[in-house]
């Protein structure tokens, strides 16, 4: 059996990390499909169960170095953290297996609270790590300082200043040797995880970005190790031999501070998602044995009286039994007015009871509840990979050990080709004008900016949008919708509020009232049709003793109206299409059927034997922001098109009101689809024009899976719309202006992110080789302007945050 999941990974630090345990994971029989995102540190697998086990995918990720795989099966999670986190947890303990494991039960919301805390002590590890190479670099930093004032002859620091220590081979300077001490432990203890990493990807025969910097860092060391201890080695050669000391030490520095500082960027892009997790109660009241009890969330059963006192938190989804409030429900919606609730009404888990107490009954908790369903699906939206990063993965794929032909080939060109064209002397000049640039072109590379440029501006954005009520299903649909060009509206429930009501009614002369609403009312009764609700509500208000008759062969006609028979008399409900099509007479109610349809509202007739008896006049009201809505769209140079089943003057009315380009009046569901593909057949796909759907998700399912972008307009309480690309939690119209605003938004920082991660690299390595001689670049600057790329990338990501919304 094919199973698709996806699996939290604790150990990533650069882009082609992602790229090292795709190719390991892809190798794993059985393994159909496998998706790394470096940002949301989440691996997606699909694999047959009965080829290849979750164990034989761990071993494959571990197999990469440091990386280990994070389970959660049946709510047994099992942590296999990476040795310097494990020592991080276990501190306390007096050994520990490198790999070990440890298996506890969990909740959901614990386990992504545990998740959180290793994430933590990893970032903690770092910080530390971080804080003491800092410190230990003081004085070399001390020691450039001495040299910059040497070479303007402000003052004078000689090399045997503290003396020199015959070795029986050579003399020493104590102050070259202070250098040797304090840099070894600093390239070698602080940058352990560069060379553990590094040779964990080699014996894979595999390279990483800790490839490129372990190779820089440990040049640097060699060469001044060398220098200081055989510089005999270097007889006959012309110029003064350097050491690179501080090379090595600032680049293992400025390269794990910018890993902090990009692991505490990338924090902030989870977010939005971490914010929906704290929303959740920690408590609820519920009634046992009729008393007040408070419980834990966990203990909350489908049926359980929970009871919310104003100021209180609903804690689980349920529907109200008892008493009215007004419930803030912006952190779900994304709608900030408090909205009124009565018995009857559904309430949401996480929204704020602002006023009045109230009891409801529990109908969803645990995964099931509303706030678990967005969490889940922004996880999921938050760990897919959008089309535009494919280039970017290529790159990165291939990236380091491009750059390392670029380095050996800027190595020996400066050592053996640049002295013999006279470009620079030979000797000692030339090698460590060699080793300079070999350094530098191995440190300033960075395909990490590259691997962050998608995945980051993808978490923000769809992040954004969840807190606005909008649920992005993938990063497909994010950079589809910014080239929405055409959007197609179904009316009931996405214009207008799906909730018709009788605004006049008819009945003809030659019948009796009272038994011919017990007809009508005992027929509409048994569809779930809204306009048949509307009759059956109009009836119920008029008549409230209205009282029920038998009916026999109800037969819903789809798109039509309904058909039964009651008392041996044929009863035939719908619009004025299906009385033609049974030769229906409307000689009685004919002028009155004529001004109605003139009125622009949708008409019903009710017919006894062939014979029309009633019609009933049906208004939908337009929602409020639908016509903004769309004034909105046409500023953004988008087409809009009403789809409808009523006939051509109401859905005139409507549009016209809202301000809709073009309307297709009386479809039936089965055509919404041909209709769609019709459309999608007149567009420019040169220009990449893409056709969008609105609907509620439903009765528009096929036409939304046809559409290049579905927009399944949600109800607050059903958010897991299949059919849809995109979700409108509270269903209104101005999300959709921002799920496109959002949409475009985040392409904007994404092709910004490339083409910054892009231009830094294709600039920084030929200046690094040298291209520019005689202006250098130092490996030292090289290592900030590695580390700053990616923190830009991320910070810029970040800024999708503050995007308005409606």
């Amino acid at each position: 059996m094919l199973i698709k999941e996806s699996y939290p990974i604790v150990g990533m630090h650069c882009a082609s990390c992602k790229s090292l345990i795709e190719r390991l994971v892809s190798k794993v029989e059985g393994v159909k499909e496998v998706a790394v995102n470096y940002a949301a540190e989440k691996m997606t697998v699909s694999y047959d169960n009965d080829v290849a086990s979750l164990d034989d995918i761990k071993k494959a990720v571990a197999s990469g170095g440091s990386y280990q795989l994070i389970q959660n099966v049946s709510g047994e999670v099992i942590l296999a953290s990476p040795p310097e986190v494990e020592k991080a947890h276990m501190s306390g303990h007096h050994h520990r297996h490198e790999h070990s494991q440890h298996t506890t039960k969990m909740s959901a919301g614990e386990h992504a609270a545990h998740l959180e805390e290793l994430k933590l002590s990893e970032y903690n590890h770092l910080k530390r790590t971080v804080a003491w190479v800092g410190i230990a670099s003081i004085p070399f930093f001390l020691y450039m300082v001495a040299m910059f004032l040497v070479s303007f002859s402000i003052i004078e620091f000689p090399m045997d200043m503290l003396g020199m220590v015959e070795t029986g081979m050579t003399e020493i300077s104590i102050l070259w040797l202070i250098q040797f001490a304090l840099a070894t432990p600093i390239v070698f203890i602080g940058g352990k995880q560069f060379f553990q990493s590094a040779w964990s990807a080699l014996k894979v025969r595999s390279a990483n970005m800790d490839t490129l910097i372990a190779l820089g860092t440990l040049t640097a060391w060699v060469y001044s190790t060398i220098v200081l201890f055989a510089p005999q080695l270097f007889e006959g050669v012309t110029g003064e031999l350097e050491l690179f000391y501080e090379a090595a030490v600032f680049i293992t520095f400025f390269i794990l501070l910018g890993r902090l500082l990009e692991m505490r960027a990338r924090n902030r892009t989870r977010e939005a998602v971490k914010n929906l997790i704290k929303l959740q109660a920690k408590e609820a009241i519920v009634l046992r044995n009729g008393e007040e009890v408070t419980v834990p969330i966990e203990q909350v059963a489908l049926g359980d009286t929970v009871i919310v006192k104003p100021g209180g938190k609903v804690p689980v989804d349920g529907r109200i039994t008892n008493g009215a409030t007004t419930i803030d429900e912006s952190m779900v919606t994304g709608e900030s007015l408090p909205v009124e609730r009565a018995v009857g009404d559904v309430v949401i888990g996480a929204t704020i009871n602002k006023t009045g107490s109230i009891q409801f009954e529990a109908t969803k908790v645990g995964g099931d509840t509303v706030l678990a369903q967005i969490i889940r699906l922004v996880e999921d939206a938050q760990a897919t990979q959008a089309p535009v990063q494919k280039l970017a993965d290529k790159i990165s794929s291939i990236f380091v050990p491009i750059v390392i032909v670029i380095a050996l080939a800027a190595f020996l060109f400066w050592i053996f080709v640049a002295p013999q064209l006279g470009i620079i002397g030979v000797g000692a000049d030339a090698t460590q004008l060699a080793v300079y640039v070999l350094i530098s072109v191995l440190i300033i590379a960075c395909p990490c900016a590259l691997g962050l440029a998608t995945p980051t501006a993808v978490m923000v954005g769809t992040g954004k949008a969840a807190t606005s009520g909008i649920l992005v299903k993938d990063a497909q649909a994010l950079e589809t919708a910014c080239n929405i060009s055409t959007i197609v509206f179904d009316k009931t429930g996405t214009i207008t509020k799906g909730e018709p009501e009788v605004v006049s009614h008819y009945l003809a002369d030659s019948v009796d009232k009272e038994n011919i609403y017990k007809v009508f009312y005992s027929v509409e009764s048994k569809s779930e049709h809204p306009l048949a609700e509307a009759v059956v509500e109009f009836i119920k208000d008029d008549r409230a003793s209205v009282s029920k008759v038998d009916v026999e062969q109800f037969k819903i006609v789809e798109g039509r109206g309904v058909e039964a028979m009651v008392n041996g008399k044929s009863v035939l409900i719908g619009n004025p299409k299906m009385m033609s099509e049974n030769s229906v007479s409307t000689e009685g109610v004919q002028e009155r059927l004529g001004q109605m349809l003139e009125e622009g509202n949708t008409v019903i007739v009710a017919a006894i034997d062939a014979e029309a008896v009633a019609i009933f006049a049906i208004a939908d009201k337009v929602k409020d922001s639908s016509a903004s809505a769309v004034e909105r769209l046409h500023s953004m140079g988008i087409k809009t098109v009403m789809l409808t089943g009523d006939n051509e003057k109401t859905a005139k009315k409507i549009a016209d009101e809202v301000g809709i380009d073009e309307v297709i009046a009386e479809v039936l569901p089965e055509e919404k689809l041909d209709i769609i593909i019709k459309l999608q057949s007149d567009l420019n796909r040169r220009k990449g024009e893409v056709l969008a759907m609105v609907g509620d998700g439903i009765n528009d399912a096929p036409a939304l899976a046809q559409a290049d972008i579905g927009i399944a307009m949600g109800t607050g309480t059903d958010v897991a719309i299949e059919s849809g690309d995109i979700v409108l939690v509270h269903g209104t119209l101005d999300k959709v202006v921002d799920s496109i605003k959002i949409s475009k938004a985040t392409m904007k920082a994404i092709k910004q992110n490339l083409f910054w991660a892009f231009g830094y690299n294709v600039v920084a390595i030929p200046v690094a080789a040298g291209l520019l001689f005689p202006i250098l670049l130092s490996p030292i600057i090289a290592s900030a302007a590695m580390a700053l790329s990616s923190v830009s990338v991320v910070a810029n990501s970040l800024r999708l945050r503050y995007i308005r919304t409606s």
